[in-house]
């Protein structure tokens, strides 16, 4: 039997790119294991919004984490 179920993944939400996570994994059974997958593989969330590493940068002025500008 093909059952159609319901999955989530953790996706940037700077760049849109999905987070495979250590083991490739894109797909988890509850929001919050797909954010716990992010977080364990170096992304960040800023004011509520997810962001790979490739879109979050440090602000030593704030002393916090804030989206990278788009060039």
């Amino acid at each position: 039997m093909i059952q159609e179920v319901t999955m989530y993944q953790a996706v940037c939400d700077g760049c849109g790119r999905p987070c495979a996570g250590i083991s490739g994994i894109v797909a988890w059974e509850t929001p919050e294991s797909a954010r716990i997958v992010a977080w364990e593989s170096g992304w960040m969330s800023v004011n509520h919004r997810l962001y790979c590493p490739d879109c979050v940068e440090y602000d030593e002025e704030t002393d916090s984490y804030k989206p990278k500008k788009k060039e």
